[in-house]
């Protein structure tokens, strides 16, 4: 019994680390199983010393630091991944559903701020136009962390199509939108799908893969993501000034999307849950959900108002605020004492790399989206740029973005090793972050491009060693969920950055107008107007003289905005030192999780 128990405590890969001596009882068990039908699955992978290993590793709290050596010699696990036991026309395949189903997901996050301007006078409701954007986020956020338990109950395929068909059904509420609230309360529906494409996407993808060969994958959908994210303005700007108008801004989702599905059921085989849908019904913490889903809006929604609408000393934004934080810490202790299938399961933090990698997914989501929003906004002020030019200033920060999140997956997957990328990823994207201070009304278009492109090389390299950093360090069970979170914690840190930088950009812009109102008194009206609408500084009643201040303010105050990027990269850089190094897995895991799951023979076929 002691050795037994000996053997168990020790864990064989990371946190799932399984003992020489349970690895031939499993080894028996797979050989029974697998010889049964060539194609290998998630669902075969079930053995008795995993689930022992697990309990194990949390009883000994997720500490591995005595076990890195003893890490693939003695893993139990399939050689080959799901996604290698393909074929090479039905990975390209599946690979392009996936893609496009994140391409569109992300899209849409950024997609409608070329189209904004023409909406609101369609609709004649600008005060009401923030909310297309702010509602979708708001949907989408909030229930990010909810699809990964969603996914283990219902299944990944069954749960990813379900949030398409939701989000297909919200873009063509919005694209046929007869009023502002239809449109609203389609981009609610639209946000509430695509968390579902954004989060799930990246599950499956970790799940189909070893962590090895995951690097690489993760990377191409990394690439995808950011590339759609900043792309997204500018073909809002094209849809906008299109015959169609702004209406296929949200059309455009609904042919790519159906493709998607169509690829994604016919060519993506996953195991299937064998409960029935009342017992999987049974299964869903509808309590956790409430509480969390209210918190999550509350904090989203102070954000958004914070420093735009309302001050941060308002009654309304520190009610919110603060009752969002309490929901959520009621939230951490219902989830702490009262469901058994919980849907974030306090056992991930046991290990210090999951708190410190979410933590700085917060910081980076707001260096990420910080120059996405502003550098567009600064070339349309000193140049007086249309959306879709100043959209297209940003290329020189996406395209390294892609090609080195593509090129870092790949070095990590020949070397196994992410923490190095991280440490230069985050110092390069601080150092980057810094030379924005550069920007004036007199920057050079190469100096500008020269600037972006540091930025967009740290930021690549940061794209996706982060993820996996969090996947070593938790069980195979908890991915799904541990990568939801991840994705929601990027969301939340632009919430957070753009709340910060808009609240900056504000007071600077109060401070730098008083003296312009003094000076121009009789000119009050323009400067209002510009205020609300920067493109107002170009308009032919603008005195040149005040035109030339004006464009000097705006700078001005973009300038501080730049600066305040500079912690949020120079955190993200100080909590890469202190990420912990567990190897990376050459084989498919056990999982206790696999036991409530029924074989699916065409999976990976």
């Amino acid at each position: 019994m002691a050795t037994s128990e000996s053997a168990v405590s020790k864990l064989n890969d990371g946190p799932n680390r399984i003992s020489s001596n349970s690895s031939s009882k499993a080894c028996t068990e797979i050989k029974s199983t697998t010889s049964k039908t060539a194609a290998p699955t998630l669902a075969r992978v079930g053995s008795v010393a995993a689930i022992e290993s697990t309990k194990s590793h949390y009883k000994s709290g997720g500490n591995d630091e005595d076990d890195e050596d003893d890490r693939d010699e003695k893993h139990v696990g399939n050689t080959q991944s799901i996604f290698s036991s393909m074929s090479l026309q039905r990975r390209i395949l599946t690979m392009s559903a996936l893609s496009l189903s994140i391409f569109i997901g992300s899209l849409e996050q950024t997609i409608v701020a070329g189209s904004l301007p023409a909406i609101a006078e369609h609709f004649k409701a600008l005060g009401s136009i923030n909310w297309i954007a702010t509602s979708f986020l708001l949907a989408s956020t909030a229930m990010q962390p909810l699809y990964g338990r969603l996914s283990d109950i219902f299944g990944r395929i069954e749960t990813l199509i379900a949030g398409l068909l939701v989000f297909l059904a919200g873009a063509a509420v919005s694209g046929a939108a007869s009023s502002m609230g239809m449109l609203i309360g389609g981009r609610v529906v639209q946000g509430l799908g695509a968390s579902a494409l954004i989060s799930l996407v990246m599950v499956i993808v970790s799940e189909i893969s070893i962590e090895r060969e995951r690097a690489k994958l993760t990377s191409v959908i990394a690439a995808i993501w950011a590339a759609s994210s900043v792309l997204g303005p500018v073909l809002g700007g094209v849809f906008t000034q299109s015959d169609g108008g702004w209406r296929w801004v949200f059309y455009f989702s609904l042919p790519v999307g159906g493709l998607a599905g169509i690829f994604i059921v016919i060519f993506l085989r996953l195991p299937r849950p064998r409960d029935s849908f009342w017992k999987k019904l049974r299964r869903i913490d509808f309590a956790g959900m409430v509480i969390m889903v209210g918190g999550m809006v509350m904090v989203l929604l102070a954000l958004s108002y914070a420093g735009k609408d309302y001050p941060w000393s308002s009654a309304l934004v520190l009610c919110l605020l603060i009752f969002g934080i309490v929901v959520l810490g009621i939230f951490v202790l219902v989830e702490w004492k009262i469901p058994k299938e919980p849907i974030v399961p306090l056992r991930l933090f046991k290990n210090r790399n999951v708190g410190l990698a979410l933590t700085q997914q917060i910081f980076m989501g707001a260096t990420l989206f910080g120059p996405t929003f502003y550098i567009p906004l600064y070339f349309s002020i000193v140049k007086n740029s249309s959306s879709i030019v100043a959209g297209l200033y940003l290329l020189p920060y996406q395209l390294p973005i892609s090609i080195l999140a593509i090129s870092t997956g790949f070095f990590v997957s020949k070397t196994g090793r992410y923490r190095e990328p991280l440490w230069v990823g985050s110092a390069i994207l601080t150092a980057g972050l810094c030379l924005l201070i550069l920007f004036d009304e007199n920057v050079t278009t190469g100096k500008a491009i020269g600037i972006l492109i540091v930025s967009g090389i740290g930021m690549g390299i940061l794209m996706q060693p982060v993820l996996l950093c969090l996947q070593t360090a938790i069980l195979t069970r908890d991915i799904a969920t541990g990568t939801t979170l991840f994705v929601a914690m990027r969301s939340l840190g632009g919430s957070v950055g753009l709340a910060v930088f808009q609240t900056v950009q504000q007071n600077r812009l109060n401070a730098l107008l008083a003296p312009l109102y003094k000076k121009y008194a009789e000119h009050k009206s323009i400067i209002d107007a510009t205020v609300q609408n920067q493109a107002a500084i170009y308009y032919d009643n603008v005195p040149s003289d005040l035109r030339e201040e004006l464009v000097q303010v705006f700078v001005k105050a973009l300038r501080s905005v730049f600066y305040s990027m500079i912690p949020f990269g120079a955190l993200v850089f100080i909590l890469s030192l202190f990420l912990k190094h567990i190897p990376l897995r050459t084989k498919m895991a056990k999982t206790q999780a696999n036991s409530d799951y029924k074989n699916d023979d065409t999976a990976g076929v």
